[in-house]
């Protein structure tokens, strides 16, 4: 029982991502007018229809973590600073049928609650990101990711993850998620590992993530000579609880 409910949980896969994107999300452009909860996946977590039983598990935002590092480029590269960026209040639930392959999942969180460039986190990532940034700084950040040019948070208040199929892949498992941000919505297949006990899984991986994959732009200035670069990379792990 615990193999065949293993398998299962390997379909929630995030994506964080995004995670993530959340999560490049200080430095990226966007357009878009209305923020609509994700209609494009056939069934969301919690609503198949299955006369067979379900096992549904809720996300534990508190133990979980989902990080979007975005980094600097251009010839003046050099003058600027890579942002390590944190999904704060994630929420999401995953429903878990007998038929494995129906299983789903959807995520959200709030876009407000996102972070930048922690301390800590930033010491956790190591040399790239050892240079120290004044709360001026990540205040300003904050602000330009949260502002209209970008993420509009006053006017797209979530971003929200919904998986549509899980396949498996070469070293594991992938899952195809639809995020919807700010009115765009972008298909991304996410690679994941599993660990499970009864009562519990824990999901993790990581990846590179575009802009372009977004349907975003990088920001730039100077002509491009300091602007952020084309390529992020999420890394997350995710634990989900089993509801009673």
């Amino acid at each position: 029982m615990r193999d065949a409910r293993g398998a299962a949980f390997r379909r929630l896969g995030l994506c964080a991502v995004f995670l993530a994107l959340q999560l490049s999300l200080d430095a990226c452009r966007t357009h878009g007018a209305h923020n609509q909860p994700p209609t494009v996946a056939a069934r969301t977590a919690g609503q198949i229809s299955s006369p067979v039983a379900v096992t549904h598990y809720t996300i534990d935002a508190r133990r979980s973590q989902v990080l979007v590092l975005v980094y600097r480029d251009g010839p003046m590269g050099h003058l600027g600073h890579n942002h390590v960026i944190a999904v704060r209040e994630l929420s999401g639930s995953v429903v878990m049928p007998q038929d494995q392959m129906q299983s789903a999942f959807q995520l959200e969180f709030p876009v407000e609650s996102m972070s930048i460039d922690e301390p800590q986190l930033r010491a956790q990532e190591g040399a790239e990101f050892e240079s120290t940034l004044d709360e001026a700084a990540i205040a300003g950040t904050r602000d330009h990711m949260l502002g209209t040019a970008l993420l509009d948070s006053k006017q797209y208040p979530r971003i929200h993850l919904q998986s549509e199929q899980i396949r498996g892949g070469a070293d594991g498992l992938i899952a195809r998620t639809r995020i919807l941000v700010r009115d765009t919505t972008a298909l991304v297949e996410i690679p994941l590992t599993l660990q499970h006990t009864d009562e519990e899984i824990i999901v993790s991986g990581q990846f590179d993530l575009t802009h372009t994959q977004l349907g975003l732009t990088p920001y730039s200035v100077a002509l491009g000579a300091l602007r952020v670069a084309e390529r992020m990379h999420v890394r997350y792990r995710l634990i989900a609880t089993r509801d009673h």
